[in-house]
């Protein structure tokens, strides 16, 4: 089921039903290229101020919810939308906003909004299901040898995977030879499969310029997720996962991360709730 948040569509669907789309994209004869993206809270924050990552996100084929926030967001607005009446005031709109706000939040803690498609666990599914399939997957971006090492971790637990890998020299989009010899790479294999990973926003961006001209199935965007799968970070305990605290893991063991923070948890959920305000039943 396909929502918004923010006026951003992003597609309400399990893992489960995300990887049976995927799967049905591949098994087409002549299939067209297509974009998933995998949106968490700051992706709409960033889209309110760069015209070209919105319209990136908008033609994106998937937009699925990376993270609670964003599933909670559709709750609110779903529910607000019910309640509001035209005539309301704005007093009326802001009370049963803040009312709604906290309901909404007991949810999250509760575990009561739904399941997430988060990168990593996305990307660990679609190559054992790749394996099966006999889809070929191409790894690209990561610092350092760190396509590499994942192509290696993967060949380790899915021995028939078809993969090969290219950092970029982290130039892709910038730099027009690598970004050509990467291209011509890509096209060389011919993936069913297409993970990029480079920095949020640059890789969609990225992914939705060279589109048209890329002979793939499905590219999908994964910010760090082949260093989390490289177990570089540690993953959120699942019950904090759960519970719509995964931002407070990331920010334990990556404090650095703390403006990331700001607009996942302060600046997201203000310009949901002032996006509310406008808005007539």
């Amino acid at each position: 089921m396909r929502s918004e948040v923010l006026g951003i569509p992003v597609d309400i669907l399990n893992r489960k039903e995300t990887i049976a789309i995927i799967d049905g994209w591949l098994k087409r004869p002549g299939k067209k290229a297509r974009q998933v993206v995998t949106a968490y809270s700051e992706f709409f924050v960033t889209a309110q101020n760069d015209v070209v990552f919105e319209n990136v996100m908008r033609k994106a084929d998937l937009v699925t919810p990376d993270g609670v926030s964003v599933l909670a967001a559709v709750e609110y607005e779903r529910v607000v939308r019910s309640r509001f009446k035209v005539n309301s005031s704005r007093i009326q709109r802001i009370i049963i906003g803040l009312a709604e706000g906290l309901n909404v939040g007991r949810k999250i803690l509760s575990s009561q909004i739904g399941e997430t498609v988060t990168g990593v666990r996305l990307f660990e599914e679609l190559n054992a299901l790749a394996e099966r399939r006999g889809w070929k997957i191409f790894l690209l971006g990561g610092w350092g040898d760190v396509s590499s090492r994942t192509a290696t971790m993967l060949l380790e637990r899915f021995p028939r995977l078809r993969v090969i890998y290219d950092a970029g020299e982290n130039q892709v989009g910038t730099d027009k030879i690598t970004d050509d010899r990467v291209t011509k790479k890509i096209n060389a294999w011919k993936p069913d499969i297409l993970f990029v990973q480079y920095n949020p926003v640059k890789q969609e961006k990225w992914i939705a310029s060279h589109l048209s001209r890329l002979k793939v199935g499905v590219a999908i965007g994964v910010g760090g997720t082949f260093n989390e799968y490289l177990g570089e970070f540690k993953k959120a305990p699942v019950w904090m996962e759960k519970h719509g605290l995964k931002w407070l893991w990331r920010l334990i063991i990556q404090p650095h991360r703390w403006r990331r923070m700001i607009d996942a948890v302060i600046v997201f959920p203000w310009l949901v709730f002032r996006e509310s305000l406008k808005r007539k039943n």
